[in-house]
C-alpha cells in the first residue's frame, strides 16, 4: 500500500512538473547575434520568448536605439554595467506607423506567459529611463524603488531619474500561470525609452525544484519497497 501511494505521489509530482511553464529570458541574455549582423535583429534572435504590441517598426529589434517617432525596440549591451550581463531591452511608445506622426500612439510593452513557483513573493527587475508598469494577468504590480525615501519631499522628482533596481509583492501569485507584461507609460512627445533587464521572481524560502521533490519522493518508495521485502 505505501509503495502504491508512493507511486502515486511521484506521478502527480510528475504531471505538475509537465504541465508548469517556466519563464525564459527574463534576463535578455539568451540574445543570438549574428556575427555578420547588419544591426536589426529578429524578436526570436534579440528577445527570445517575449512578446510584443503590433506596429509598422515592431517586427525587428534594432542595436541601436532609433530617433524618430514610432514604437521601437532595441538591444542594448550591459545597459546596467556588470550586473546586466551581456544584454538588456530597451523600448519606446510611439506611433503605429514609422515615419508618420500623426498615426496612432501606442505604448510599447513586452510580455510572455510563465507559471510562478509556489513560494514566490517578489518580483525585481532593473529599470530606467522612464515610468513603467509591471502587470500580471492584466493587475497592476506596485514596485517599489530601493534606495528611495518616499517620505522624502523630493521623491516624485527622484523617481524621474532614478535608474535601478525595483521590487514588487507578487505573493497572490504564487503557484499560478500568469501573463507577465512591462509596460512603458511614457507619453508624446519625444518619450524617452525604457530600459529593463535581470526580471527575477524571488521566493521567500528556497524551495526544492520539482525534479529534486521527484527524486526524493523515488527513493522513499524504494526504500518502503525494500523494507517490505524484509
Amino acid at each position: 500500500m505505501k509503495f502504491a501511494v508512493c507511486i502515486a505521489a511521484l506521478l502527480a509530482c510528475a504531471a505538475a512538473s509537465a504541465t508548469a511553464h517556466p519563464f525564459q529570458n527574463l534576463d535578455f541574455d539568451s540574445a543570438m547575434v549574428p556575427i555578420d549582423s547588419d544591426g536589426y535583429l529578429t524578436w526570436a534572435q534579440g528577445a527570445p520568448g517575449w512578446g510584443h504590441p503590433d506596429g509598422d517598426s515592431t517586427n525587428y529589434i534594432s542595436m541601436i536605439p532609433n530617433a524618430g517617432y514610432s514604437q521601437t525596440y532595441w538591444l542594448l549591451q550591459s545597459p546596467y554595467g556588470a550586473v546586466s550581463g551581456p544584454y538588456g531591452l530597451g523600448m519606446r511608445s510611439g506611433n503605429y506607423t514609422e515615419g508618420d506622426p500623426n498615426s496612432g500612439f501606442v505604448q510599447a510593452f513586452i510580455s510572455q506567459t510563465g507559471t510562478l513557483a509556489s513560494n514566490v513573493t517578489t518580483v525585481g527587475l532593473l529599470a530606467s529611463n522612464g515610468r513603467f508598469e509591471l502587470t500580471l494577468n492584466g493587475n497592476p504590480i506596485d514596485m517599489v524603488p530601493v534606495g528611495l525615501d518616499p517620505n522624502s519631499p523630493t521623491y516624485q522628482d527622484d523617481l524621474l531619474y532614478y535608474s535601478g533596481e525595483w521590487t514588487g509583492d507578487v505573493s497572490d501569485f504564487a503557484g499560478q500561470t500568469v501573463e507577465l507584461k512591462i509596460i512603458d507609460l511614457e507619453l508624446p512627445p519625444n518619450p524617452p525609452g525604457l530600459i529593463v533587464d535581470q526580471i527575477q521572481f524571488m521566493p521567500s524560502v528556497r524551495e526544492p525544484s520539482t525534479a529534486a521533490l521527484c527524486v526524493l519522493g523515488l527513493l522513499g518508495a524504494v526504500l518502503t519497497r525494500r523494507r517490505a521485502t524484509h
